[in-house]
């Protein structure tokens, strides 16, 4: 049975909710990040299990859409999981300020990632049949209308 791609009738709502789950997610960094330091020690694993949750639900709604470039968010949610596991056990041991430093860079990097998801999911969701109005729209508009490349 060959895979269809879904249409979100809201792709707005869609996005919105992602946005809200990374907004909390990062309030949650800047709670441990300003906490004593023993909430960066016992709070870090527990915040590296919610990144990993937030990245399997939006790689799940990136594969439901069919996000072409799906396989490359996912290597770059791999490399950030990567780099917290790595240093998940420095930061259990005590070193509080490794964890802090990780966990601002974590901020810059969701905001970055962010914005590749939200427009990875305003792409997807477009109609076959875009319409485009203007000199630049028009210039741009092969990245909005890309279809998978097979392999």
């Amino acid at each position: 049975m060959p895979a269809t791609r879904a249409r979100p009738s809201r792709p707005r709502a869609i996005c919105a909710a992602l946005r809200h789950g990374r907004k909390m997610l990062c309030r949650r960094i800047g709670d441990i990040v300003s906490g004593p330091d023993d909430m960066v020690a016992h709070g870090f694993a527990t915040l590296v299990a919610a990144v990993e949750a937030a990245f399997r639900h939006e790689e799940l709604i990136m594969e439901t859409l069919g996000y072409t470039h799906l396989h490359e968010h996912r290597e770059e949610n791999a490399v950030v999981l990567s780099a917290l596991h790595h240093v998940l056990p420095e930061v259990e041991r005590g070193d509080h300020m490794l964890g802090r430093q990780v966990l601002s860079a974590l901020v810059d990097v969701l905001d970055l990632h962010r914005l590749s998801g939200e427009l990875a999911l305003t792409v997807a969701a477009r109609p076959a049949e875009v319409r485009a109005r203007g000199h630049a729209a028009r210039a741009t508009l092969h990245v909005a209308t890309r279809r998978p490349s097979s392999r």
